[in-house]
């Protein structure tokens, strides 16, 4: 069983589990009336789709010392930074898949806490495993000391574990590539090949650490929409809770959905997104675009370019909503689908 949700993990070959997950939301969609896709081609369509995400070159790690579990760097639950652990298996050519994985599944809370834990969302079940497999090497590295830390993280759940020893879980389950099908599955893809993950959190929406805002050349405080946001008219729509706030209030006034719905809608969309407006999903079988992950051809057929799409999360709630209305019904009824399938 995979560190993800069950619903997000299939014990089959990639090729397989990537046709599984995406290839029937674009079949269903073009299938149901309004879903089609336009009629241009995708790379004239998406020609002026502005883009958030960075591709920075990937820093030289810190060298957190002789105890690296004690460092600030290392504890430090919340936010994006560069791998604390890079010891055994730590790969830097793989350090932007990490980061995407870290989005996808927690939003850089390493103190996510539910049945699954923590940054990278592991069962309980893997925490044994970890330490088992980090024994020799933080053995050889740290002597006692290490050894001492890793038995006091035995019993505890991996939520607890600073952030140091949830990225060092990260790279021995990963194992050189060998266990990238743990974070598989679903509609954000992350590309697990060297060198190849373009995704990259925006340093002016989302909880970069002083230290990797030093790295990337920001200068943003992050603690909502940038400067520039703000004289552009935008300056509302960085933000993960205001597109909630959006969401709620239409969902009631245009469909008449209550509470219950809007709670289904919140956690699928964090699912999808983490509520992050300006997510491109560029799987093979993609794109898919914005907070609810819908198709370029549903966008075009609701009467908006991708470009005016993308710059608005008020458009791509009534877009996804009306994905949801003519798909589903209601969101409790895509949230039930999705939680059997990965996917809706």
């Amino acid at each position: 069983m995979g560190v993800l949700k069950r619903t997000w993990t299939l014990p089959i070959a990639v090729s397989a589990t990537v046709a599984l997950f995406v290839a029937p939301m674009a079949t269903a969609a073009s299938a149901a009336p309004g879903l089609t896709a336009a009629a241009q081609p995708a790379a004239d369509r998406d020609a002026d789709l502005p883009t958030n995400q960075r591709q920075p070159k990937v820093p030289n790690p810190p060298d957190l010392g002789d105890a690296p579990w004690t460092t600030d760097e290392a504890k430090d639950m919340k936010g994006y930074r560069l791998s604390t652990y890079t010891g055994k298996y730590y790969d830097p050519r793989l350090e932007q898949y990490r980061l995407c994985v870290v989005q996808r599944e927690s939003g850089g809370n390493y103190d996510l806490n539910s049945y699954y834990q923590g940054a990278y969302q592991f069962g309980p079940f893997w925490a044994d495993t970890i330490i088992s497999r980090l024994t020799p090497e933080i053995s050889d590295l740290y002597g006692n000391a290490g050894l001492a830390q890793l038995k006091k993280l035995s019993g505890t759940r991996i939520s607890s574990w600073p952030r140091f020893w949830q990225d060092a879980g990260f790279w021995t389950i990963f194992n050189k590539g060998a266990g990238y099908s743990n974070w598989s599955g679903g509609n954000w893809y992350c590309d697990h090949r060297p060198n190849k993950e373009s995704g990259w959190p925006s340093a002016d929406h989302w909880n970069y650490t002083p230290l990797e805002r030093s790295k990337s050349g920001s200068t943003s405080s992050n603690s909502g929409p940038s400067d520039a946001d703000s004289k552009s008219g935008r300056s509302a729509t960085g933000s993960p809770a205001n597109s909630k706030k959006i969401a709620k209030k239409y969902i009631a006034k245009k469909y008449g959905w209550d509470r219950s719905e809007f709670k289904a809608l919140k956690q699928m969309w964090w699912r999808e997104s983490n509520w992050r407006y300006e997510v491109v999903n560029n799987h093979p079988n993609g794109p898919w675009y914005g907070l609810g992950q819908v198709t370029g051809g549903f966008i075009n057929d609701q009467g908006y370019t991708v470009k005016k799409y993308m710059a608005s999360p008020r458009v791509q709630v009534k877009v996804g909503s009306a994905y949801i209305k003519q798909r589903y019904g209601s969101p409790t009824q895509a949230w039930s689908f999705w939680q059997s399938n990965g996917w809706y």
